[in-house]
């Protein structure tokens, strides 16, 4: 069996033409409407981004300012420890004579009595008094140089005075 067309040939072509035109149509709105979902989506992603940025942008910012506190609480710490140094090498090996004074009043016997505490040239003291033997000067003599921070004691003179029946020293301690 023969098929015989009676539709004419321009009529043939321009359903054949339609039928392409519809599909190419259908195509491009399916690649139109992908195209728009993906952007969508895109933009939905970007702004989910931009809004995570900017959270932790701020997050950033306030460990910045905490770290910036704790690097001022760290310097003010490393100035006042410095300052501590300075002190410490300033005070180490000075002696403070009010507290000098009351260890060589500690380290006296009842039977010697101190006349005279004198200070010469800020390096060394004197000093003068009188005791009834001199067993309790070489007692005092010797608990003095258990004092801190002495150099020396030297015993620069004994003196008896016989109508008295006394002892007169005189002691010099370095420092």
């Amino acid at each position: 069996m023969n098929r015989l067309n009676l539709i004419p040939q321009d009529i043939v072509l321009k359903r054949k033409n339609k039928k392409r035109l519809v599909v190419s149509s259908i195509v491009l709105i399916i690649i139109f409407t992908l195209v728009i979902y993906y952007l969508g989506i895109f933009f939905a992603f970007n702004y989910k981004l931009e809004r995570e940025i900017a959270f932790y942008q701020n997050n950033i910012s306030q460990i910045n300012k905490q770290i910036g506190e704790e690097k001022d609480f760290e310097k003010e710490l490393k100035d006042l420890k410095k300052r501590k140094e300075i002190y410490d090498s300033l005070i180490k090996g000075k002696i403070y004579f009010f507290d000098l004074i009351s260890k060589i009043e500690s380290k006296k016997s009842a039977d010697i009595n101190l006349t005279s505490i004198n200070l010469k040239d800020r390096t060394s003291i004197s000093i003068a008094g009188y005791c009834s033997s001199l067993s309790s000067c070489s007692n005092f003599l010797r608990n003095l140089k258990y004092i801190e921070n002495l150099k020396e004691v030297n015993l620069n003179h004994v003196r008896f005075d016989s109508s008295k029946n006394i002892f007169y020293f005189e002691i010099t301690l370095s420092f």
